[in-house]
């Protein structure tokens, strides 16, 4: 049993959680009486310079700034093989999205810190176990800054978080059960499942424009001679770019279509250890190595049938997982903007945008 199941175990153990509470009136998000989250602002404007204690959102006595959401999206640029992704979110559209993300993250963890025992269960060492799951190499690379780490951090809690709370519902574990029948059919239904399609392990240095300045195409060019030298990126990157490099998993190289084309050309046809020249982009430059290639092949229905069962699981208890945060987490927390999770409750509660909107239309100028 892993570190993770014993700990769901233990919580199961413990008194039995209440019957989720009615769905929450339409509009969410309103504080109880004599409680309010920090004001909420919408998103910086568009084409101003983003000021870092800008607040974008509020979740229960914590503000979400745009430090965080920069934080959040440096991180995440990390694993990212884009050349052209900005090196912040300018528009209100991603900076929202970003600290939307932040918000769900925080509420998973503030509920699951109310149950029994969560203190006891939810260990340094679990947390390290779970880190290193999410982020592989980078949670060990000692170049990466506190700050990032941190955060790290903080997302493996609320991932598990996220997995206690719902492990110990009785309505998700009933969900979680996939019977024999299901499978053979889905088997049957599906031949693409036949097949394990290709894989590869790409090894990856961002040089950001904002970060390397002017040079940064002289940099790559250099790096890239450096590795060759070395017989490794990796090697090479630890001496001229501390930092930069990460790894990145492409589980269905038959079907991926979040690569640039040349980038997924050179990810399709590249033997392990060859370089691709630089990837130029708006944003940065990028070199990529393959690492590791698994060829596709066919596969037995015995070998596919733990794959399938897993999908049909994540299949129906993905919907149980948002009625859960809808009926159980937004309707015990404070959050802003209020219409933040319209999009959720609206799933559950249809009608809730139009209220929110008549209800809008309906309060006098100023107010």
């Amino acid at each position: 049993m892993t570190s993770l199941a014993f700990a769901a175990a233990l919580l199961l153990c413990q008194d039995p959680i209440p019957p989720p509470p009615a769905l929450p009136a339409p509009v969410a998000g309103a504080p109880a009486e004599g409680a309010a989250p920090p004001a909420a602002r919408t998103a910086a404007p568009q084409g101003q310079p983003l000021d870092s204690n800008f607040v974008l959102a509020a979740v229960n006595n914590e503000i979400v700034t745009i430090r965080d959401v920069l934080l959040e999206w440096r991180l995440d640029s990390r694993r990212n093989a884009d050349p052209d992704r900005p090196a912040a979110p300018r528009t209100p559209e991603e900076q929202m999205q970003e600290a939307k993300k932040i918000v769900i993250d925080r509420l998973w963890l503030a509920h699951a810190k109310s149950f029994p025992m969560y203190g006891e269960i939810v260990t340094r060492k679990l947390l390290d176990e779970e880190a290193r799951d999410m982020w592989g190499s980078l949670w060990s690379d000692p170049a990466i800054p506190v700050d990032e780490r941190e955060l790290m951090l903080r997302k493996a809690e609320s991932r598990i978080a996220l997995q206690l709370a719902l492990q110990s519902d009785p309505e998700f574990r009933r969900c979680s059960v996939a019977r024999p029948d299901d499978v053979r059919r889905f088997w049957e239904n599906n031949p693409e499942l036949h097949k394990v399609p290709p894989r590869v392990e790409l090894g990856r240095v961002l040089l950001g424009r904002e970060v390397h300045g002017a040079g940064v195409e002289a940099k790559a060019a250099a790096l890239r001679q450096l590795a060759i030298e070395r017989s490794s990126l990796e090697t090479a990157a630890a001496e001229l770019a501390p930092g930069d490099f990460s790894r990145i998993r492409i589980d269905d190289l038959d079907h991926e279509e979040s690569l640039r084309a040349d980038v997924l050309a050179f990810a399709r046809s590249a033997e392990p250890g060859e370089l691709s020249a630089p990837v130029v982009g708006s944003a940065s430059v990028m070199l990529f190595t393959v690492l590791r290639r698994e060829p596709g092949r066919e596969i037995a229905f015995e070998d596919a049938a733990p794959k399938i069962k897993e999908i049909l699981q994540n299949g129906r208890c993905d919907y149980r997982a948002k009625q859960y945060f809808v009926v159980r987490i937004l309707a015990e927390s404070y959050f802003g903007p209020a219409d933040l999770f319209d999009d959720e409750i609206e799933q559950l509660i249809p009608g809730t945008k139009e209220r929110r909107a008549r209800a809008s239309r309906a309060e006098p100028p100023g107010n």
